[in-house]
C-alpha cells in the first residue's frame, strides 16, 4: 500500500498531508458495520465482520463476507445428484477472507495479507473500496501492488524443496522423462513428486530463475494442470508457494499450512489462522526491512 500525489514522491503513511492512512481506513471499516452492502455496478454484496483496531502496532485485523449474485443456478448434493434448491438472482454464494493490514506511521508503504477461498479472492474489492474512501479525504490516489517472491521472501529463497504437487494434473506421457529429472513421484488426489535419495529438487529459488532446470520443468508442467505447488523447508519450518506464470509478474501466493491451521469444511479456524499470519506478516516485514527491527 502506498499513498501518493500525483506530483508527488511517495508519502509517510501517518502523515499524508493532514491525514494518516490507519485512521482513513479505521474509520471507514468502522462506519460499515456488521451489515451486508450491495455494489450494483458489480453484482457484489460484501460485510465488514468483527474487526479489530490495535491503534499502538497500527494494524488492522478481519473478515471480509463477500459473494455474487445475479445467476440463477442449481445446488447440487454430490452424494446424490440431484438438485438440494435452486440458487435465485437474489442469492449469493458468501466466503469469508481473512484480511490484515499492518500500516506504519514513518514509512512510505504498509503490508496487506488477503485470504484466498476457493481460488477467489477479495483484492479487487477491497482495494476500490479504499482507493474511493482515500481519494475522497485526502485528494490523492492509493497504491496497492502485489508483493512478488523476490522482495517479500528473501530469507526463504535458499529454502530446499521437498515436493511438487501438481494440482488437477494430465498429460504424464509426454513429460515423463522430465519429471524423473527431479525426483520420483507418488500418485494421489493429486500428482506429487518428492525428491530421491540420490537427487534434490533444489531450492525455491532455482524455481523462480530463468534457464534452471526446475524453472524449465515448471514451465512445461504448468499448462498441463490447474496449479504447481512447491513445499520447501527451512530449519524446521515448511512453506506451500504456488509456481508458474510469468515469473516477472509472480505474486506471492501462500498456502495454508494444515499443521499450523485446522480446517474444518474448507474454512481455517479463524484464532489459528490469526496467529500463522502474524508469523508471515513478521517474514514479509524483516525482508522488506532488514536491519530495522520492524515486527508486530
Amino acid at each position: 500500500m502506498k499513498g501518493k500525489k500525483v506530483e508527488d514522491s511517495y508519502s509517510p503513511l501517518g502523515a499524508i498531508g493532514q491525514f494518516d492512512m490507519y485512521e482513513i481506513f479505521k474509520s471507514y471499516i468502522t462506519s460499515k458495520g456488521n451489515g451486508y452492502h450491495i455494489l450494483q455496478a458489480t453484482q457484489q454484496i460484501y460485510s465488514m465482520f468483527g474487526f479489530k483496531f490495535d491503534d499502538a502496532k497500527r494494524e488492522i485485523r478481519g473478515i471480509v463476507r463477500a459473494g455474487s449474485y445475479g445467476s440463477r443456478t442449481d445446488i447440487v448434493n454430490i452424494k446424490t445428484g440431484k438438485i438440494d434448491f435452486k440458487r435465485l438472482e437474489e442469492n449469493a454464494e458468501v466466503l469469508n477472507h481473512y484480511v490484515r493490514f499492518y500500516v506504519p506511521a514513518a514509512l512510505n508503504e504498509g503490508v496487506v495479507l488477503l485470504h484466498n477461498q476457493k481460488n477467489i479472492g477479495v483484492k479487487t474489492l477491497i482495494y476500490e473500496l479504499l482507493r474511493e474512501e482515500f481519494s475522497r479525504v485526502t485528494g490523492r490516489v492509493l497504491q496497492m501492488n502485489p508483493l512478488s517472491y523476490e522482495k517479500a521472501f528473501q530469507e526463504w529463497k535458499k529454502a530446499v524443496a521437498k515436493e511438487i504437487k501438481l494440482i488437477r494434473f494430465s498429460g504424464m506421457n509426454t513429460i515423463e522423462d522430465q519429471i524423473k529429472k527431479l525426483g520420483h513421484d507418488e500418485a494421489e488426489h493429486v500428482y506429487i513428486i518428492k525428491a530421491s535419495r540420490k537427487n534434490n529438487l533444489g531450492t525455491l529459488v532455482d524455481y523462480l530463475t530463468p534457464g534452471t532446470e526446475q524453472s524449465a520443468t515448471v514451465e512445461i508442467l504448468a499448462p498441463l494442470c490447474a496449479e504447481v505447488k512447491t513445499v520447501v523447508e527451512m530449519h524446521g519450518r515448511k512453506r506451500t508457494f504456488r509456481l508458474g506464470g510469468n515469473q516477472n509478474s509472480q505474486v506471492c501466493e501462500i498456502d495454508v499450512d494444515e499443521k499450523k491451521v485446522t480446517i474444518t469444511a474448507g474454512n481455517p479456524d479463524m484464532k489459528e489462522f490469526d496467529s500463522w499470519c502474524k508469523i508471515l506478516l513478521n517474514e514479509f516485514l524483516s525482508t522488506m526491512y532488514p536491519g530495522m527491527g520492524i515486527k508486530v
